[in-house]
């Protein structure tokens, strides 16, 4: 495996994890605005090396928006475990 190819798999890597991260505290706005930060990072991908750009640019969405889904189901089971509280809801009258 080349450096290139390596480092843009390490990029996947840590595309995850930041939407798991992204998926277990914050909600879907700030997924709105992490896939616009990936999108550019294609587009400079692009502009470097064309051949890669359009595979590792879909790896790198559906990374986060699997990474999201996967934060998003470990924030579901702490909170019914008993190791973590729901967020909390403002009642208006």
């Amino acid at each position: 495996m080349d450096s290139g190819t390596r480092n843009l798999l390490y990029a996947a890597i840590l595309h995850s994890l930041a939407g798991a991260v992204t998926g277990s505290v914050f909600k879907i706005r700030t997924l709105l605005l992490l896939l616009v930060v990936v999108l550019v990072e294609a587009a400079i991908l692009a502009v470097v090396d064309t051949r890669a750009a359009g595979l590792w640019a879909l790896i790198n969405l559906v990374a986060m928006q699997v990474g999201y889904f996967a934060g998003i189901l470990g924030r579901r089971t702490l909170e019914q475990a008993g190791y973590s509280l729901p967020p909390v809801r403002i009642r208006w009258p």
